[in-house]
C-alpha cells in the first residue's frame, strides 16, 4: 500500500505541464475557466442529489456489492495476502472500463467541438469511476460524508507539489480517524474541487472546442480520470486496511 502511495506523490510531486498546455492554458479566455468551474460545480451537484443516471447501472452495482461481501468472506476465512489483493483487483478492472469510456465520450464530443456539453458527461464518468471503486471496497457513497471524501480525494489527485503533499496527508489523518480537522463547508470543497478539476482539464477543453482537432482535447478526459482512479484505489485500500485492522482489534 505504502509504496504505491509513494510512488504516486513521487510522479505527480513537481508536475510541469507540458510546453503545449502551457500555452493553451495561456490562451485560454478567462471567462472559459470560470464557465468550467461552474459548470463542475453544478456537474457535482446533480450527480449527487441523483446519482449517474443510466451509466449507473444499478443491476451491476448490487453484482458488485454481492461480489465484495464473497471476497470479505473469504478474507474472514483466510487472512492472506491473495485474498486481500481481491478487493484492489476488482477496483482495477471497474477503472479500466470508465477510462476507456470517458476518454472515447470526451473524444466523440471534441469532434463537434463541444465543451461544455460534454461536462456533465465527463463529471458522471469521473464519479462513476470513484464510486465503483468504493463499492469494490465495501464503502457507500451515497451520505455527504462521504460525498466529501470523495470531493477531497479527486481535489488531492489532480494536485502537484507542496498542496499534493499536505492535502494527502489531511486525507490519511481522516482515514486514520474518521474524523475531519476543521473542515470547510460542504459547498466551499466542492466548489473547491471543481476549480481544480477545471483547472487541471483546461487545455484540453481548449482543443475540445476546435472540431475534429478537438478530439485529441477530449481523448485527455480518459486520462483525468484514470489519474483520480488509480488515487481512489490507494485511498479506499488503506482505509479498507484500517478499518479491517481494528475490527480485529
Amino acid at each position: 500500500m505504502r509504496l504505491q502511495e509513494q510512488k504516486f506523490l513521487k510522479q505527480y510531486a513537481a508536475e510541469t505541464a507540458s510546453p503545449l498546455d502551457r500555452k493553451l492554458a495561456e490562451l485560454a479566455p478567462k471567462a472559459l475557466l470560470e464557465a468550467l468551474h461552474t459548470a463542475f460545480a453544478k456537474a457535482f451537484r446533480v450527480v449527487f442529489e441523483k446519482g449517474t443516471g443510466a451509466i449507473a447501472w444499478a443491476g451491476r452495482r448490487e453484482r458488485r456489492q454481492a461480489d465484495c461481501r464473497v471476497r470479505q468472506y473469504a478474507a474472514d476465512q483466510r487472512e492472506d495476502r491473495k485474498s486481500l489483493r481481491a478487493f484492489s483487483r476488482a477496483a482495477e478492472a471497474a477503472g479500466r472500463g470508465n477510462v476507456l469510456l470517458s476518454g472515447a465520450a470526451g473524444a466523440g464530443m471534441g469532434l463537434f467541438g463541444a465543451v461544455l456539453p460534454d461536462v456533465p458527461l465527463f463529471t458522471a464518468m469521473l464519479l462513476k469511476s470513484v464510486y465503483e471503486t468504493a463499492e469494490s471496497f465495501g464503502f457507500a457513497h451515497d451520505t455527504q460524508a462521504e460525498q466529501r471524501f470523495i470531493l477531497c480525494l479527486i481535489q488531492t489527485a489532480l494536485s502537484s507539489g507542496e498542496a499534493l503533499t499536505e492535502r494527502d496527508q489531511t486525507l490519511n489523518r481522516f482515514i486514520e480517524t474518521e474524523t475531519w480537522q476543521s473542515p470547510p463547508p460542504f459547498d466551499d470543497q466542492l466548489r473547491a474541487s471543481a476549480r481544480q478539476l477545471s483547472e487541471t482539464v483546461l487545455s484540453g477543453k481548449v482543443l475540445q472546442n476546435i472540431p475534429l482537432v478537438g478530439a485529441l482535447g477530449g481523448a485527455a478526459d480518459g486520462v483525468c480520470v484514470r489519474r483520480v482512479q488509480r488515487y481512489a484505489a490507494i485511498k479506499y485500500r488503506r482505509r479498507f486496511l484500517i478499518r479491517r485492522r481494528l475490527a480485529q482489534i
